[in-house]
């Protein structure tokens, strides 16, 4: 849901197949929960020299339109609002760590087909049992397969977290299960492709915490290697 104005308790909401079956039934819908955000309040609009004093610093922050309401929360809610332990020293966020990969880059060669590579997600800044699951989105799925469960095929136009490059089949995978140090884990295996050098971003995040991250994965397999079993040779009369 999204609150249409500032100055009233009006929400837009967007309503689940259950939550029209209840209407239709006459029941009532409650909001026991919510995500609060700062995705879309742009913060260069604070301004000290306001010429009505210092509570007015921020009276076009305050009279921005709200976000209307979305109902894939986990990706355009980009910055959630979360609240942390006092012992907390760090916001929560997700690193990525796979062979050959350089901080932003996962390359697979033709040496990587068909195994392809283990990309393991950890946690920083939090305690693993505070953390949900995480989703991942690979947006052009032609490139790479991999042992994730596949949750749903997306428009990329429906996500803010991806870049808008009109992909109709970016997909959406899960991960639930985590090793024993609190990671989780996932492989990406490259199809073969007609030319090196086709990327494709992949965006990460936790459901519970909000924590997300985004890499790039670049396909270089153009051609499956085979052995040469025996020579060729000229079969004479």
């Amino acid at each position: 849901m999204g609150y249409q104005d500032n100055a009233s308790i009006t929400v837009d909401a967007v309503l689940t197949k259950k939550g029209r079956e209840i209407l239709s039934k006459g029941g009532r819908l409650d909001i026991n929960s919510f995500t609060v955000t700062d995705t879309g309040v742009d913060y260069t609009l604070w301004n000290i020299d306001h010429p009505s004093g210092s509570a007015y610093y921020g009276e076009a922050i305050e009279n921005l339109p709200m976000l209307e309401a979305s109902v894939h929360a986990e990706y355009s809610l980009r910055n959630r609002l979360i609240s942390l332990n006092k012992s907390a020293i760090a916001i929560p966020s997700l690193s990525v760590d796979a062979a050959g990969f350089n901080g932003s880059l996962l390359t697979f060669e033709d040496t990587d087909y068909p195994a392809g590579k283990v990309v393991t997600i950890t946690i920083k800044g939090a305690a693993t049992t505070a953390a949900g699951d995480i989703h991942f989105i690979i947006q052009d799925p032609t490139l790479f397969n991999t042992d994730a469960r596949k949750e749903k095929t997306i428009s990329a136009t429906m996500r803010q977290a991806l870049r808008e490059e009109e992909l109709a089949q970016s997909t959406q995978y899960g991960v639930s299960q985590r090793t024993k140090t609190g990671d989780y884990v996932f492989s990406l295996s490259p199809n073969v492709q007609p030319v090196k050098g086709r990327e494709t971003l992949v965006h990460v995040v936790d459901t519970k915490l909000g924590a997300y991250t985004t890499f790039r994965a670049q396909n270089n397999v153009t051609e499956l290697k085979r052995d040469i079993v025996s020579p060729s040779s000229v079969i004479g009369g």
